[in-house]
């Protein structure tokens, strides 16, 4: 019984918590890809996007898991470094540049889902600017509200 305990115990603890993202929180990024890591445990996107100062800002995306994102289409070489995409996210509470992935429109205009997408767990999209944040509230560097113009 023991052996069963612990076996659980560190299968639990591998995973980590998704409270560190804002999910009353949506940002459009638009930029080019610095780098595209098609890894296990999580995808992720280097993105260099441009602020509204005009000041290049590099931000970090997660993007799920490789097995669950290939079941809903996606393929390892639709994003490449230097590719110019739209990302929708969930950006991080504390402010830093980085986020877990709603969806992003590729080069071709091809649309692919990631995990910030699962309504189930975070209810339907609400409305109004920033999608749930304050019409007054700062956006990090790089980001606009869903809806805006880049």
């Amino acid at each position: 019984m023991l052996l069963l305990l612990l076996g659980i115990s560190s299968t639990v603890s591998a995973h980590h918590s998704t409270a560190a993202y804002d999910y009353s929180k949506s940002l459009t990024l638009s930029g080019t890809v610095k780098d595209f890591e098609w890894t296990n445990p999580h995808m992720f996107i280097r993105m260099l996007a441009v602020d509204a100062q005009g000041k290049q800002a590099e931000w970090n995306i997660e993007c799920g898991t490789p097995n669950i994102n290939v079941r809903h289409g996606w393929k390892k070489s639709d994003i490449n470094v230097g590719d110019r995409l739209t990302l929708n996210i969930h950006p991080m509470r504390d402010g830093s540049l980085s986020g877990t992935l709603i969806t992003v429109t590729l080069p071709d205009g091809r649309l692919l889902y990631g995990p910030g997408n699962d309504i189930k767990s975070v209810g339907p999209p609400p409305d109004g600017p920033g999608h749930g944040s304050s019409p007054d509230a700062p956006l990090p560097p790089g980001a606009q509200p869903i809806g805006s113009q880049p």
